[in-house]
Formats: structure tokens, sequence, C-alpha cells
């Protein structure tokens, strides 16, 4: 039976009884069925009541007579009352989600199910409860959300136990909800670093598919470096990731819940539709735990809710559509650092190491450290020197050699394994000819190592007297089969390979008493 207003009850004992008309007319009259209009006059009349009422029964007074509080014979079963209420006021915990009517409506429903016993609908123990409870709530505003334009954001503030090899520890629970039609997110996180704030908002836009126009954040130190009533700064990592999306994002006023009352339900909803059921369970790591968030997660956002819809009907249906898409390259998390270049010309990243172009020794230059990629710039907005992919070790050395001054190339280069193609490649831009000369004397010898010092002599021979000169050289030697550095240093020791022909010396035979003369060959060796 529907429950009506004081004034529809007054207006039906008035015409009733004040005025005779029957019981369908009364109904046409105050809007309500002839059955609410039977009900009313039955409790009326059992409860002695007709028109006029007494002057000093007032509305409450009124309702207790016509609807007394159940008694200890009803065939309902009895909550226990004080401690449903004791219950409900009881100071919050930093593990412990405030309870809500409907999960103590629950446990009393389980319970009274258990003794075989017939309990209260949800409707009819909370009418009891609000009868027990004293005072009333404050008025609010109700706001409209155009679909597509707002994002909030929060954490929880309750965690759930994450349990280690040292005990058990308290992880964060990040809150996300898009404020027209309530579609929620919620993720654990290890902690309320500004990593983990920012990652957990972009994997938040994946799940809604698609990014809102502006956002709202609480004034946490992850969010906001400096907050301001009237110029709020971000945290530099932050505002790169609005500006990646395209997202203006809004801190609200320090002390405002109201700013923020949409994800202030959501974080309510997370905390008494998933955090309550979670509590008993035990978690070994994060990504069991954001498993089973993420099952409860999606059956809240396919419940029904008070309008009838649920969160996920409502989004497909008003709100998809209207948001901005995802960004073609995914935003990669950096966190930017100050670093001073070492005396190996190196900058320190988490423990590993990562060069840099030489010349920038003792300077001290901006690092964006980020998921996959280490960036080295000059300053904050200036020009990227320096691009590594990121170690996940320790004490490990990312080393581009051409960051690296020649001297410490060559003291390198000699312990690589594969130094042998290092050095066809340099053979490879003194020209064609350098480069069948240094294959030939690799596979001339029986190991590969045993021509590094020869192939490296003609290169170096190419860096001193120019790559034209050396490539005439080894096209020669190549004619002639001579693979060794020695041939060539000695034809260059004698013009060998120059552009100006040198003249050539005429050759004579010294006189000797033991050199036989012409005559003696004339006679075609015969003795005389």
């Amino acid at each position: 039976m529907k429950r009506i207003g004081m004034n529809d009850i007054k207006d039906i004992l008035r015409q009733r009884y004040g005025l005779g008309l029957t019981r369908d007319r009364i109904a046409a009259a105050t809007g309500v069925s002839a059955g609410t209009v039977s009900h009313v006059l039955e409790r009326a009349s059992a409860a002695g009541l007709s028109w006029p009422l007494p002057d000093d029964l007032d509305d409450d007074a009124l309702r207790e007579r016509l609807y007394p509080p159940a008694t200890r014979d009803s065939r309902h079963a009895q909550p226990d009352w004080d401690a449903v209420i004791e219950e409900l006021n009881a100071p919050r915990k930093r593990r412990r989600a405030r309870l809500t009517r409907r999960q103590l409506w629950k446990e009393y429903r389980d319970e009274a199910r258990a003794r075989g016993e017939a309990p209260y609908s949800y409707s009819q123990f909370c009418a009891r409860l609000t009868a027990r409870l004293k005072g009333g709530g404050k008025t609010q505003m109700h706001f409209d959300y155009a679909p597509g334009l707002w994002g909030l954001s929060d954490f929880s503030g309750k965690t759930l136990g994450l349990r280690t090899g040292r005990g058990e520890k308290d992880v964060e629970i990040f809150v996300a909800v898009l404020a027209h039609s309530d579609l929620t997110y919620a993720e654990a996180v290890p902690n309320q670093g500004v990593r983990h704030w920012t990652m957990a908002h972009r994997r938040a836009l994946e799940y809604f598919g698609g990014v809102p126009e502006r956002w709202i954040i609480d004034n946490l130190k992850v969010g906001v470096d400096k907050p301001d009533r009237e110029e709020p700064r971000l945290n530099p990592s932050f505002r790169d990731f609005a500006r990646h999306h395209d997202l203006a994002v809004l801190p609200a006023r320090s002390g405002q819940p109201t700013d923020k009352a949409k994800v202030e339900a959501a974080v309510g909803a997370i905390q008494t539709r998933i955090l309550l059921g979670l509590r008993h369970e035990l978690f070994f790591s994060l990504e069991t735990m954001n498993a089973a968030i993420r099952r409860e997660l999606d059956r809240l956002n396919e419940a029904p809710m008070a309008c009838g819809d649920s969160r996920r009907a409502l989004f497909e249906a008003n709100e998809r559509a209207h948001l901005q898409p995802l960004p073609a390259d995914p935003w990669e998390w950096g966190e930017w650092l100050p670093r001073k270049v070492a005396q190996n010309g190196h900058v320190r990243v988490d423990r590993n190491h990562y060069s840099v172009p030489d010349g920038h020794v003792g300077r001290e230059l901006a690092v964006r450290a980020g998921e996959r990629m280490i960036e080295v710039f000059l300053e904050r907005g200036g020009p990227r020197i320096a691009v590594h992919r990121r170690n996940n070790g320790r004490n490990q050395y990312a080393t581009e050699p051409e960051h690296m001054p020649d001297r410490l190339n060559a003291v390198r280069d000699i312990r690589e394994p594969d130094y042998g193609d290092i050095l066809l490649g340099r053979a490879r831009k003194v020209g064609p000819n350098a480069l069948a000369w240094a294959e030939r004397c690799f596979a001339s010898r029986d190991f590969p190592e045993q021509a590094f010092a020869t192939v490296q002599g003609m290169i170096r021979l190419a860096e001193d007297h120019g790559g034209a000169r050396l490539e005439a050289l080894c096209a020669e030697a190549l004619d002639l089969n001579r693979l060794a550095s020695g041939f060539l240093r000695e034809r260059i020791k004698h013009g060998g390979g120059s552009d100006r022909p040198r003249a050539q010396a005429r050759e004579t035979i010294p006189g000797h008493d033991n050199i036989r003369g012409g005559d003696y060959y004339g006679n075609d060796g015969a003795t005389p």
C-alpha cells in the first residue's frame, strides 16, 4: 500500500466524516486510489478517529495513532534497534567504511531468515528506523550536469588490507565518476603518490572510453602544488597529463565537499557496495585485489538506480557520444627530476645511469623519468638532448656511443662483443674498397679478433690522411692481396694514393767485382 502524506489523510477524513462523500469521489478529489481511501478509513476507525480531529493532535501524533509501531508480538522479526542505531552512528576508521541502512537491513534480514522468522521489507525497516532517530537532514541543492562535461575524482579515505611478506599494509582506493551518468571507476593503488594518482586517472579515462571537458579534483598535494582560492597551481606531472588529454582541471575549494558532491556520493557507493563486501577477503597482490574490485564495480554500474536505469545504461544512452576521444598515443607517466651530470657523462635515476652528450659534465639538467623512457632536457620546456629506454635493474648503464668522447669510445669498443661489426661500419664510411679490404682481412684470419688491430689501423690512417686516399690504397691492396695495415702505411709514406703523381727514381745497379756483366747473360749463361 502506498504511503501518503498527512495532508491527504486529513482530506480523506474531512471529506468522509465532515462532508459525507463516497469513497470513489474522495479518491477522485484527493488523487489517490479507492483502495488507499479504504485503508486510511479502516485505520482511522480502528484508532477511534473521526472529523474534526482533536486540537492537540499534531501530525506526528496522528501518524502514531494511525500507524502504531510494531510490537514484539508482530509477525515480523524485530531488529535490535539499539544495536542498529549504535552501528549506524559508530565513528569511522581507516578500514571501516560507513555503514548504510541497506547494509544493516541485509544483515538483519539474513539473521531473521536463519532463525526461521519473517523480516521486514527494506522500506518498512527504514520507516521504523527513521521513527527512532532524532533530528532531520540538511537542505540540499540539486545540480544538473550536462553529458560529457564533468568528471570528478578523489581517494576513498577507506582502505583494504594487502598481505605482504612483512605483514599487512593499507592500500588506497582511487575513485572517479562521470557526473551526468554516475558511471563510476575504482581501483586499489599502493599509496597516494603522484605517480599512482596520475596513472589511476589514465586508467579511469580508458575505462570510460573517452575524456570529459572538465575535471574536478580535491586539494591533494599530488594534484595541487599550491592550493589557492583564486590561482591554484597544479602538480607539474599532473598538469602534463591534463594537457595531453586536453582536460581542464579545476581543484575544489578547500573544506567545501559540496564542490565535489558527485564523487563524494560515488565514494560512499564504493565503500558500501564494494569495500564492505571485500573486507573479510585476503589479498596477496594488487592484481587479485583489483580483479575483485573490478568484478564488483561492473555489478555496481549495471545495477538499477532509483530512477530505474543503471549507470551503464545512462552512460551508453546519453553520455558516451559527448566525450572527447582518447589521444592516439597513450599518456606515459613522467616525473621531472633535477639531475647533475657525473664525471662519467651520465645522470643517475633510480640507481641506474644514462648518458648525455659530451660537454655537460657538472651541469644540472632536467630529467623526465617515465614508465618506459628516460628523457634528458637542458631545462624544463627546453630542448631534449638524450633519450633512453628505462632500465629496471640496479647499477645498469645506458650509454650511447655518440655521447662519449673518441678517447673513451676506443676503450669501450675494444671490449664490445660486436666490435667486428663496429669496425666494418667504420670501414663502410671510408668507402666500398675499404669495406671489402676489411672483410677480406676478417676472412683471412682463423678468428675475427685477430684482425681487429689490422682493420683499426686502416681506419686510423683514413682519419689521419683522408678517406679518399685510403680508398685508393685499399683498391691497390686488394689487387695485390696485401692484407696488412703496415702495407698501407708504407704506401702512404712513399706517396701512394696521392692525387699528385710521385716521380719515380731511376733504378741503377751498383758496380761490383762479383756481378756478371751483360756479356755473360748475352751468351745464354755459357762458360767462356
